[in-house]
């Protein structure tokens, strides 16, 4: 099926706006930390409104990780 160039940006559009938006915690302010070798930013993400949501972000991957990774990573 071809798409014409109005369905791809509005799927573009889409991706974009369903997309996390994550900034470094405290206003931007945030400073990378290093855990055990790797590099870590605690964000949040900026989509999610007043309900926002928390994570770490490994800066060496760029994958967010979940609490249990980031509690193990931490030797916890």
């Amino acid at each position: 099926m071809t798409q014409t160039v109005a369905e791809m940006l509005d799927a573009a559009e889409a991706r974009t706006l369903n997309s996390a938006r994550w900034v470094a915690a405290c206003g931007g302010t945030e400073a990378p930390m290093t855990v055990n070798g790797t590099r870590v930013l605690y964000c949040w993400n900026s989509l999610s409104g007043r309900h926002s949501r928390h994570a770490y972000i490994n800066l060496d991957t760029d994958i967010e990780m979940t609490d249990a990774e980031f509690d193990a990573l931490c030797g916890r």
